[in-house]
């Protein structure tokens, strides 16, 4: 089967990682394939950042003592989720999400663990690199849309690499 379809077609969820170090070349070799994303008018609408060593850990401390001390009913800049979900998005997402915690041992109602894990996000999964893009926020939709399918470049070309490397991201705004 081609690479490709290799890539997408064995992808899964994946949230802990192995703490083998990914060579900097082998990071230079999935940016220069994924910017060849389409964009309108070529521009290229996005950032890149990557992170090892102490100044990924110097991030991941930050960024998880504002997670710890955000309020309740904290609202983000960029609304993943809609307010309330609806069939039939609502029954998938609690498929996935029970089939999740249970792995993991946490039930309903759990609050505390689920908020742990939810932590996890924002220290890469113990990934020894992290990688973070970002986008003007002044850019409109169609900037977006290429945005989307770069990071989607990046997870297709991560997952083709020997050891089956693996993105996710955290979306900034400048």
């Amino acid at each position: 089967m081609d690479t490709v379809d290799d890539a997408m077609t064995s992808r899964r969820s994946v949230r802990r990682f192995l703490d083998t170090p990914v060579l900097a070349d082998t990071v230079e070799a999935i940016l220069n394939v994924a910017a060849r994303a389409p964009s309108g008018t070529n521009m290229q609408p996005w950032q890149g950042y990557v992170l090892a060593g102490a100044v990924r850990q110097q991030l991941v401390d930050a960024v998880q003592a504002a997670f710890d001390a955000q309020e309740p009913g904290y609202n983000q800049e960029v609304q993943y989720y809609p307010d309330s979900f609806f069939e039939p998005y609502l029954a998938r997402r609690r498929t996935v999400g029970w089939g999740l915690y249970g792995l993991l041992g946490i039930t309903k109602g759990e609050a505390a663990k689920m908020k742990a894990q939810h932590r996890r996000n924002f220290q890469f999964f113990d990934a020894p690199i992290g990688m973070i893009f970002t986008i003007d926020r002044r850019l409109a939709t169609g900037s977006w849309l290429d945005y989307g399918m770069f990071l989607q470049n990046i997870m297709t070309a991560a997952r083709a690499r020997p050891g089956h490397l693996c993105s996710g991201g955290v979306v900034a705004l400048s």
